[in-house]
């Protein structure tokens, strides 16, 4: 798909229906999704095991595997099968070196939001996160501090990455000048994405409001609540995927993609 120049304008509700069009690509398409989401997060588990490149590793891939998924995604609306090769096909398009300079930009840009994450609470968060180790009481504040900074921190990361894969890959931007167009289409439909956010955030305590009415009523075992949250959260990841591509149709997708 050859992507518009230019962004457009949206109104603020056009967001509020991107998850929608997500739970739709994924209706269509609930068993392809599932064995690609799994493949998927067989890959992620078997990289973790490689010495310190298995935290490099995935953060390298994001933008391509995430291109991946918006490939996914069009081929579903394009009533077309969706294919698990499709989920590395931005690695072997003849943009895949851009993808991969994409890729070691959001290496360079997570690294320097975990130094301040490090410099506010001596990496307390940082072990938290990627060794399940629990802040004692008196570091709290601090993890919170640098909770707080990392998340603010990671906005521009993600409004520049938002779009930059898709640029990359389907319109041949460089990666500097797609992060730029990534971070100012975001910019200019701030409305709808804040509507999108708001709408992610409802389902969200909706999802956990009602696993926590299940687990009053049932009193359910730890291994029982993990048990039901592995297929919400798969089929959240591929409604958030294919609300990916909803909004890159929405903002730059030519006129016949768009209908």
């Amino acid at each position: 798909m050859r992507l518009l120049t230019e962004p457009r304008i949206l109104e603020s509700k056009v967001g509020a229906g991107w998850l929608s069009e997500g739970f739709s690509l994924f209706h269509r398409q609930p068993l392809g999704w599932t064995l690609i989401l799994f493949i998927y997060w067989a890959a992620m588990l078997m990289a973790a095991f490689i010495p310190i490149f298995g935290l490099v590793l995935p953060l390298l891939l994001t933008p391509g595997l995430s291109m991946g998924f918006i490939e996914i995604s069009r081929a579903i609306d394009r009533r077309e099968p969706p294919r698990p090769p499709l989920l590395i096909s931005a690695f072997r398009s003849a943009q895949a070196k851009a993808v991969l300079i994409l890729g070691a930009w959001y290496v360079l840009e997570i690294t320097v939001i975990m130094l301040v994450s490090y410099l506010i609470d001596d990496g307390v968060l940082i072990e938290w996160i990627t060794l399940g180790q629990m802040p004692k009481p008196e570091q709290i504040a601090a993890v919170q501090t640098a909770g707080v900074v990392s998340f603010l921190l990671y906005i521009p990361v993600m409004m520049a990455f938002w779009f930059a894969p898709q640029l990359v890959g389907w319109s041949g931007f460089t990666p500097v000048k797609a992060l730029f167009y990534s971070f100012f289409a975001v910019w200019r439909n701030k409305g709808a994405f804040i509507r999108y956010a708001i709408t992610w955030i409802g389902l969200t305590l909706f999802v956990g409001v009602a696993m926590a009415l299940v687990n009053e009523i049932i009193e359910m075992k730890p291994s029982t609540v993990t048990a039901f949250l592995f297929p919400i959260t798969l089929i959240l990841m591929a409604v958030a995927h294919g609300s990916f591509y909803a909004s890159t149709k929405a903002v730059f997708g030519p006129e016949e993609e768009t209908r």
